[in-house]
């Protein structure tokens, strides 16, 4: 990620799809396979040597010649979208990843209920109740509460900083 500072709200709103990010990349990686297949489809139109306005189903306005000479064109720019976003993606779950186990195992234990949801229990994807955690985590309902503030604001403070690519999991 770049150095750039997340508001409490934009950490919260990458904590709930944290889990929910290798399904994203795998969608971006089947677009850029259905882009591929498409483009390998496209047969380029024939060209008009005569120099004279179409005729025959062939158009004479050079705009519409200029989009239809590279339609591959436009499956090029779509899949560039699609590694950049794949890219995007990897980051936020690494930066994620080595933010979250600078927490104190209980806060990081309270942010994964609180948000991503449980975490052995990744395909149940229901927020419990702030009294289901504070029973889960043995904290008063305040004390808790207090808390997720606290680390949420650090998780905010901590996203300028950056972590190298090689401590992906």
């Amino acid at each position: 990620m770049e150095a750039i500072r997340l508001t409490v709200d934009e950490v919260k709103e990458l904590l709930k799809i944290y889990y929910d990010i290798p399904r994203m990349i795998d969608e971006e990686w089947a677009a850029i396979r259905h882009c591929e297949q498409e483009k390998n489809r496209i047969v380029p139109p024939s060209v008009n040597l005569t120099g004279l306005p179409g005729g025959k189903g062939l158009t004479g306005d050079r705009t519409a010649n200029m989009a239809l000479s590279d339609p591959a064109r436009y499956y090029e720019e779509e899949i560039v979208n699609c590694r950049r976003r794949i890219g995007d993606l990897q980051e936020k779950r690494n930066w994620f990843g080595t933010m979250l186990r600078k927490l104190d195992p209980t806060d990081r234990y309270i942010i994964e209920l609180r948000y991503m949801g449980d975490p052995k229990n990744q395909k149940y994807h229901r927020r419990p109740t702030w009294k289901e955690i504070a029973v889960k985590t043995e904290l008063s309902d305040g004390r808790l509460r207090e808390r997720m503030r606290v680390s949420l604001l650090q998780l905010a403070i901590m996203s300028d900083q950056t972590v190298p690519p090689e401590t992906v999991r």
